[in-house]
């Protein structure tokens, strides 16, 4: 069985030319975002020219014309321009680049993951965020320099765990602050829903679903600062058990290609760890059988690729010792790609 195949070396220059740009224009935004927002001018007070700022709604004065004041207006106006040529150039560039990935045929992730991967990241560039379930197998395949077979990557879902120590704090353009809800109709597909106040997921008029999860707390009463909505009516990530291991294991931050081919921010867990997790969760009684077989051979595909492509991140004594001790048990003895048996 071919497990996935290895992208050929024009197909892997092509995507390293695009992280760059992508890294490039996130760079420029964030500065616009940071520096750039607002406005700076003259006034006329009292037959004087002050310099006001006009910032998230706060109104400043910067003084009366003279010397410095006028130096902070001119590199202001001069910073912005240069900012705007700047995304300007670099979001023409993108799009050259990917109409030649989308010649290659190799973007990947579907466009509504990627578009709310991207509104997440430009939102709250500090957002602790994971991408968990078949998703994350667009970012390890990434890192490896493949690409898996579509039947180990096919879904119609994206699960997004949360870090529920800590809040999100999602601002728009005016630093109005946003719920999940309300920031994926606008940055993402208007038709995206919930089912209720309480619910954990999104779906859209196609039927593609946004789910927002977090690890389940112990005690289970434990509040936790992540755990409410972000606003009245917002959803609420779900608490599930077993992806404390998920939110405390070492992440990999990777520009993976949409469908489009356009890049996305995407962190996922170490892939080892998240191997664990899908054997892990192939033992689980509670999970539906179905499932279970797909997590192991989503386990035992990503087995394989570490071991012939990424073996800088071994399942070795001492990464099995960072491991919870039920999650250690998964890989005694350590499971192979190979298989005897069918998958009971």
């Amino acid at each position: 069985m071919m497990y996935y195949k290895e992208l050929d070396a024009r197909a892997v220059r092509e995507r390293v030319d695009m992280a760059q740009l992508w890294d490039a224009w996130i760079a420029a935004d964030d500065l616009r975002r940071h520096s750039f927002r607002g406005s700076l001018g003259w006034e006329a007070r009292n037959g004087r020219d002050y310099l006001y700022s006009r910032k998230r709604g706060v109104v400043k004065s910067l003084g009366p014309r003279s010397p410095e004041t006028e130096q902070i207006h001119l590199a202001f106006h001069r910073g912005r321009d240069a900012n705007r040529n700047r995304l300007r150039s670099l979001s023409a560039e993108m799009e050259q680049q990917a109409a030649v990935l989308r010649s290659l045929n190799v973007g990947r992730l579907p466009i509504m993951a990627a578009r709310t991967l991207r509104a997440l990241r430009t939102h709250d560039k500090s957002a602790t965020i994971r991408v968990i379930g078949t998703n994350a197998l667009y970012a390890y395949e990434s890192l490896a320099g493949v690409m898996f077979n579509p039947a180990s990557t096919a879904t119609g879902d994206v699960d997004i765990l949360v870090d529920d120590r800590n809040r999100l704090r999602l601002l728009t353009e005016t630093d109005e602050r946003i719920g999940l809800t309300r920031l994926v109709q606008r940055a993402v597909d208007r038709s995206f829903q919930s089912r209720g106040t309480m619910d954990f997921r999104l779906t859209n008029d196609k039927g593609y679903m946004i789910e927002f999860v977090r690890p389940e707390p112990s005690p289970l009463y434990r509040p936790m600062p992540g755990a409410d909505p972000l606003e009245t009516g917002d959803i609420r990530p779900a608490p599930i058990a077993g992806l404390q291991w998920l939110v405390n294991a070492p992440v990999v931050d990777v520009i993976v290609l949409d469908e489009r081919g356009f890049p996305a921010p995407m962190r996922c867990a170490d892939p080892r760890y998240w191997t664990v997790h899908k054997l892990w969760l192939s033992t689980r009684e509670t999970r539906e059988p179905q499932k279970k077989i797909r997590d192991r051979q989503q386990a035992d595909v990503m087995m394989k690729l570490l071991g012939d492509k990424l073996p800088q991140l071994p399942f070795d004594e001492r990464f099995r010792r960072m491991l919870p001790r039920e999650l250690a048990r998964m890989l005694e003895p350590l499971p192979t790609a190979t298989r005897t048996h069918p998958s009971w």
